[in-house]
């Protein structure tokens, strides 16, 4: 594999194609290891050969190329598992904040009902279940946090998303009930 390499390193850009045929199965097999999705693993394992093609001046000719290319794959599977939890964390803020000011607008006071609209508000909060009411509570009326609800209540963060979710379609129903 050393020759080859150097092939590579002199310019013959298809003598490459002999290492991705050779450690191709090895990394897409370690690859699917972690990861359920097959094209996920044909892209990750793309990226890693690119990866190396690019990096192969930096490889130590001594080293074993098979392990040098797990560990870009490695990186590479990580930092996407990275991206992904970050962009599902932002979308799930982004959710709650829409929610938050639908349900805001929702429980808005009218120029001259507002007492009425109160009284509404509490008649719809009271047939919520203890927990449900608990949660809406302490989100809405106390300002806490998501997260710092579901350490609380030692549930997940999307638990309590949900379960606002869910406070807020029933308090909305009930709101539109009340004023019809």
């Amino acid at each position: 594999m050393k020759d080859v390499i150097q092939k590579v390193l002199k310019g013959d850009r298809d003598a490459y194609r002999g290492i991705v045929r050779e450690c191709g199965p090895a990394i897409r097999a370690f690859l699917a290891a972690h990861l359920s999705q097959p094209d996920l693993v044909d892209d990750l394992a793309q990226e890693t050969f690119i990866a190396a093609f690019e990096n192969l001046s930096r490889f130590e000719p001594d080293s074993d190329l098979g392990s040098w290319l797990k560990g870009i794959a490695r990186n590479k599977m990580l930092m996407h598992l990275r991206r992904r939890y970050q962009h599902g964390e932002a979308l799930e803020r982004l959710k709650a904040e829409a929610a938050e000011k639908v349900f805001e607008e929702t429980c808005k006071l009218q120029e001259g009902d507002g007492a009425q609209t109160v009284d509404q508000l509490r008649h719809c909060l009271e047939k919520l279940p203890p927990r449900l009411l608990s949660v809406v509570r302490a989100r809405y009326f106390e300002r806490e946090r998501v997260t710092s609800i579901a350490s609380k209540l030692k549930t997940s963060a999307t638990a309590i998303s949900s379960l606002l979710f869910r406070g807020r379609k029933e308090l909305e129903t009930c709101l539109e009930r009340s004023r019809a």
